[in-house]
């Protein structure tokens, strides 16, 4: 799925026995919701994306030790798996599609290594680009990269010198994961680029300074915004506290003049839509935004702008929300189309569309998405999610 502005989108997912999930395959629209209930496996397929982004920006020896090892990662089962592995197709500008995956296998003593990894561009009534690689060798070359890496890196850090792969790498690499922790934006802040929000929103006022200096429409559209979803608030603002960065905020109270309040004075709410607003019009744009569970602390009527605010922020950036929220589902701006529900079933995580029932009842108008889940109603097309399981192949045919 390609959209008119020629960014480059996720088309398909497949990941396995990366923790919950042993086998999925999940397609993407250019804003997804998943939905389910806590421990059903969202976050661990966000995860899956994560670890992909955190390996291309660092090592996957890092990305591993941030999780715990690769047996925190690993799949645990009867057949104990050895391999895990998660492969991502692209749509590119102009026609152009992108297949990227590799698998990490184990060895003794919790170590591992990167058993397997090939990435396929295929321009449109052009030449295909191709590499592979097998344990630190390369298969199928490219030329101008030398014969080996390391078996903590992925090839695509490197092979991304090469004009067609670099594409692949920038997107990857690009994709953002938000867990908006409200305290962190009360806490008097280090001085930092803000280029990037970081995941707890540890940084939101760096990044509120780039963005005021660098789009001050942006800038002007956040407070607008935030105005909306928290009713009083006319703007925020960037602080500098000597060598410490803060947030402060002007809400009308009583009379014409509004009043400032400091970061620490205001709502979990307020900091957390402040957070979302931020991960959407942050001054390097993401890739992908990934938010988990973004009615936490948020009024429904609140939230419900804040999903519009997702639902255009998808022209910007692609969008995975997870979610338990029938609040979030009941929003206009979600259709269920935008829905992948997500069971635990059987020791592991299934993802998929609504079944057909479900599908039905909401087509036509019998029931709303957030009446089926509140009623426990709201069901994955099983068939469609064993049938997609059972085609995955890391790397099957292009």
């Amino acid at each position: 799925m390609k959209d008119e502005g020629g960014r480059i989108l996720i088309t398909e997912v497949q990941v396995r026995n990366y923790k919950s999930l042993a086998q999925v395959v999940v397609q993407l629209a250019p804003l997804t919701v998943l939905v389910g209930i806590n421990g059903s496996g969202k976050s661990n397929f966000a995860d899956a994306l994560r670890f992909v982004a955190d390996s291309l920006n660092g090592t996957i020896a890092l990305a591993l030790k941030q999780r715990g090892g690769i047996s925190a990662v690993r799949r645990i089962s009867r057949g104990h798996p050895h391999n895990f592995g998660v492969r991502i197709k692209l749509a590119l500008p102009q026609g152009t599609l992108a297949d990227f995956s590799f698998e990490v296998a184990s060895t003794s003593g919790g170590s591992f290594v990167v058993s397997r990894e090939r990435c396929y561009v295929q321009r449109f009534l052009g030449e295909a680009a191709f590499y592979e690689v097998q344990n630190g060798t390369f298969t199928s070359e490219v030329p101008g990269i030398r014969a080996r890496i390391e078996s903590d890196r992925l090839a695509l850090t490197i092979v991304s010198a090469v004009e067609e792969f670099r594409p692949v790498f920038d997107f990857l690499s690009r994709m953002r994961f938000y867990s908006i922790a409200p305290d962190r934006l009360r806490e008097i802040q280090d001085p930092d680029a803000g280029d990037v929000l970081r995941r707890d929103g540890s940084n939101a006022a760096a990044v509120l300074r780039e963005m005021k200096r660098r789009n001050k429409e942006d800038y002007e559209r956040v407070c607008h915004l935030l105005s909306q979803v928290v009713p009083g608030v006319r703007s925020v603002e960037y602080h500098p506290l000597g060598q410490k960065e803060t947030i402060r905020f002007k809400q009308d109270v009583s009379g014409d003049s509004p009043w400032t309040f400091e970061a620490l004075n205001m709502s979990d709410g307020t900091l957390r839509a402040l957070g979302i607003l931020l991960a959407v019009y942050q001054p390097a744009t993401p890739a992908l935004i990934v938010i988990e569970e973004p009615e936490a602390t948020v009024h429904p009527a609140a939230m419900e702008i804040l999903v519009q605010i997702l639902r255009d922020g998808q022209h910007r950036s692609q969008v995975l929300v997870t979610t338990h929220s029938p609040d979030v589902l009941d929003n206009k701006a979600i259709v269920d189309e935008n829905i992948r529900a997500v069971e635990y079933r059987g020791g592991c995580t299934q993802i998929s569309r609504l079944g057909a029932l479900s599908r039905e009842s909401i087509r036509d108008r019998l029931y709303t998405p957030g009446e089926l889940m509140r009623a426990g109603e709201l069901q994955l097309d099983q068939e469609t999610a064993e049938s997609l399981a059972r085609q995955l192949d890391l790397f099957g045919s292009i």
